[in-house]
């Protein structure tokens, strides 16, 4: 049966199908430009526009990416002369390693991962921020185990990494937060879901799951059954709020396509436009992008309610500020998360910058 299945699984099932519509009619003159499996299979694809750009997604097409899908359907990028190509990874990749390789110009990341990647020294710089949701642990309120942070103590968290040290310092940050000082970090059991984290609490093999979006990991809870799915935001509880989705390449591509990026978070912009003016169209051009007629009952289900949770969450504003990444970059290093010396000698010009977000 489906709700045996991860609603995850068969939304990138979903998504992945995106490419067949290559070709069919749309409201407008450009043509979708999605390629999924790797960067290098993009590279001999339609390249008529002055300028080409292949933007890798951190993961599978979803609605955090609606800015990118408006752009193409309503002829926005065509307008600014950029020929967009949105690349899905067949798994896991380290998007400067593609960048550097040639098979990718711009990736999508979050701040979490950017701050962590430029403390290790990585070839990274962010340059324009484009969703802002919520976020942070995931737990079943009708279990009646866990009612508040100070509850999670000692409990096995599942989280995308595990046994790596990011699960226990999210959930002790927001325990410690709760006015619980004395529970060992070391208490913590860890359990590697991926990013199936409804399964992981339904299968009981994981009291808690981190690294959640609200918008997405919610509504996916209560279709598979969790009807009293909930969550503790890392942002009332003591975590800097790292749920947000930000553009990034090198800091040598930059400096060599810095006039082709601003035209990019210009229309983005534009497009973020017409998701909050528009939200019906921007709904519309989503839907034929994802297939949504051609998904089952369940799956319908759930492409709405991740669509409406998801629209209010794309900024007019694109800039970042400096104190956002050195209280990030701060809590890194508190929490053992990434090295001292480095985290605290690494300049934050040195990986963000606003200089064509503004």
């Amino acid at each position: 049966m489906f709700m045996m299945l991860s609603l995850r699984q068969a939304f990138i099932t979903t998504a992945l199908l995106c490419s067949a519509a290559l070709g069919q009619q749309q409201q407008t003159t450009e043509e979708d430009k999605v390629c999924s499996s790797s960067a290098e299979e993009c590279n001999n694809s339609n390249n008529n526009l002055e300028e080409t750009i292949r933007l890798g997604l951190e993961w599978f097409t979803n609605p955090d990416h609606l800015p990118l899908i408006v752009a193409q359907k309503h002829g926005i990028f065509t307008s600014f002369g950029l020929n967009v190509q949105l690349i899905e990874p067949s798994d896991h990749w380290e998007a400067e390693e593609e960048i550097l390789a040639g098979r990718l110009d711009v990736a999508v990341t979050e701040p979490l991962h950017l701050a962590q990647d430029a403390a290790k020294g990585k070839p990274v710089l962010g340059f324009s921020r484009f969703l802002h949701t919520d976020g942070g642990v995931l737990y079943d309120k009708g279990k009646g185990e866990i009612r508040r942070p100070a509850d999670m103590c000692g409990k096995t968290i599942s989280y995308p990494g595990s046994p790596g040290p990011g699960g226990p310092a999210i959930v002790n940050t927001m325990v410690k937060a709760d006015g619980k000082l004395d529970c060992d970090i070391t208490s913590y059991k860890k359990h590697n879901g991926s990013f199936f984290h409804t399964d992981a609490l339904q299968s009981n093999a994981a009291d808690v799951a981190t690294l959640i979006f609200w918008n997405f990991e919610i509504p996916e809870a209560k279709a598979k059954g969790m009807r009293d799915a909930a969550f503790f935001s890392l942002k009332e509880w003591g975590v800097p709020d790292f749920c947000q989705l930000v553009l990034m390449t090198t800091p040598s591509h930059f400096d060599k396509r810095k006039d082709v990026l601003r035209k990019l978070v210009l229309a983005m912009r534009r497009a973020t436009g017409i998701v909050h003016q528009q939200p019906d169209l921007a709904r519309e051009y989503y839907y034929q992008h994802v297939h949504k007629d051609d998904a089952s009952e369940t799956q319908q289900a759930v492409i709405d309610a991740t669509f409406t949770a998801t629209l209010p969450a794309f900024p007019n504003d694109n800039m970042m500020s400096t104190e956002y990444y050195e209280h990030l970059m701060g809590w890194l290093v508190e929490t053992d998360q990434v090295d001292g010396k480095a985290g605290e000698e690494i300049s934050v010009s040195s990986y963000w910058t606003n200089e064509i977000s503004w």
